[in-house]
C-alpha cells in the first residue's frame, strides 16, 4: 500500500516538474527572451545614433523632423516593451503569445518604416551636395538607419519564432 501512494506522489512530482521546467525543455522556449535582450540593445543603440543628427540640426537639418518624430516614437515604446517583457521573465509572468506576435509585427513595420526614412532623410542630404567638415552627424545618421534594419529583422525572427513556439504549445 505504501507503494501506492509513493507512485501517486512520484507522478505528482513529475506533473509538477514538467510545469515547473517547461514541455520538453527544448532550446526554443529561450529563443524569445533571447531575441528581447537584442531587440532591448538594438533600441538603445538606435536612440544613441539618432540623438545627435537630432538635437543639433538647427543649422543645417540632417533629418526631418516627422522621421526624427517617427524614430523616437518607435524606438522608445518598444525599447519599454523589451524591458516590461523581460522583467516579467524574471518574476514568471508570461505574456500571451498571440499578443507578442501582435506586437513583433507592430515593431517590425514600425523599424522598417524608421529606417527607409531615416536612410531617406541621409541619402537627400548627401545629394545637396553640401558637406560640412564634421560629418560625423552624417554617419550618425546613416548608422541609426542601418541598426534600424538589423532591428527590424530581429523583430521578424521574433514572430516567426514566436509564432512557431505559440503554434506548438511551447510557449503560453
Amino acid at each position: 500500500m505504501a507503494s501506492n501512494d509513493q507512485g501517486g506522489t512520484d507522478q505528482t512530482d513529475r506533473g509538477l516538474r514538467k510545469e515547473y521546467f517547461g514541455n520538453g525543455g527544448g532550446f526554443g522556449r529561450f529563443l524569445p527572451p533571447v531575441f528581447k535582450l537584442l531587440e532591448l540593445a538594438v533600441a538603445i543603440i538606435c536612440i544613441g545614433l539618432i540623438d545627435d543628427p537630432a538635437n543639433n540640426s538647427r543649422l543645417r537639418p540632417f533629418a526631418t523632423t516627422r522621421t526624427i518624430a517617427l524614430a523616437y516614437s518607435t524606438f522608445v515604446p518598444f525599447l519599454m516593451f523589451s524591458v516590461i517583457y523581460l522583467f516579467g521573465k524574471v518574476i514568471r509572468e508570461n505574456i500571451p503569445w498571440k499578443l507578442q506576435s501582435l506586437l513583433n509585427l507592430t515593431a517590425f513595420i514600425l523599424y522598417l518604416a524608421t529606417a527607409i526614412c531615416i536612410l531617406h532623410d541621409w541619402s537627400e542630404t548627401k545629394n545637396r551636395n553640401y558637406w560640412p567638415p564634421n560629418t560625423q552627424r552624417m554617419d550618425f545618421l546613416c548608422g541609426a538607419g542601418s541598426v534600424a534594419v538589423v532591428g527590424a529583422v530581429l523583430y521578424l525572427l521574433d514572430l516567426i519564432v514566436t509564432t512557431r513556439l505559440g503554434a506548438k504549445g511551447e510557449i503560453e
